[in-house]
């Protein structure tokens, strides 16, 4: 064969593998041209974090504190079937060493102003998810402390901070007493993909009625790496 010829296969070769490889190249600049991108934000501080009240039994309103984190998509398309899991509790010792919850089962957290576990977010949108709560002293006693589970072996009538979850297993607690913690969170999506959060909480277990003296008796930060 003369150079002329072989140099046409090699052409029919590169425009063969060009018609079949460009189209998918394509795609793929496209999906992450137009992906979705799911950022999570939260301040101790309102609208994040804020107190509301509770309508008790006796129709009488009672103080609550919600505490809150938010998704916002900043991507150009809309972020489908995303849930946020609990995944992992650790609990701070005396010398300030965070202890692994064993066994822990991970567990839905709860979307603000929806039932429901899953959910799509538009491009630009942001959609509140609760970490958890602490109602009135008078509202736990009354409404809520049947539905406690408690850290294993813990005995007390503190003030709790309810964690608020989707579904509750008696085999681990569902609420926190006065200590310090280590919240791991996952936002999963069909197309947004997994991204970890870690959220440290430390909670005296003590009541104030105004939001700053409150966030000093509970305060949470969220940070990527709370082992170092």
């Amino acid at each position: 064969m003369e150079i002329k010829d072989w140099i046409l296969i090699f052409t029919a070769l590169f425009l063969g593998a060009c018609a079949l490889f460009v189209p998918y190249l394509a795609e793929v600049v496209k999906r992450k041209a137009f992906a979705p991108n799911l950022k999570i934000l939260f301040e101790l501080a309102p609208p994040f974090c804020h107190q509301t009240s509770l309508r008790s039994p006796t129709q009488i309103d009672e103080p609550v504190y919600y505490f809150r984190f938010q998704v916002a998509n900043e991507g150009k398309t809309q972020a489908r079937l995303c849930e946020v899991v609990l995944e992992n509790i650790w609990i701070k010792d005396s010398a300030n060493n965070p202890q692994p919850y064993s066994n822990f089962s991970p567990v839905n957290m709860v979307w603000v102003g929806t039932s429901n576990e899953f959910i799509n977010i538009n491009p630009n949108r942001r959609v509140f998810c609760n970490i958890g709560h602490i109602s009135s002293a008078n509202y736990q006693r009354k409404v809520e402390q049947n539905r406690f589970i408690d850290l294993s072996g813990y005995i007390g009538n503190d003030l709790r901070f309810v964690l608020d979850l989707r579904q509750i297993f008696y085999s681990q607690p569902n609420c926190l007493v006065p200590g310090r913690y280590i919240l791991q969170v996952g936002l999963y999506s069909e197309n947004a993909g997994y991204q970890k959060e870690f959220f440290v909480i430390s909670w005296s277990g003590k009541w104030q009625d105004g939001d700053d003296q409150m966030f000093r008796e509970i305060v949470i930060a969220r940070t990527r790496d709370p082992f170092n």
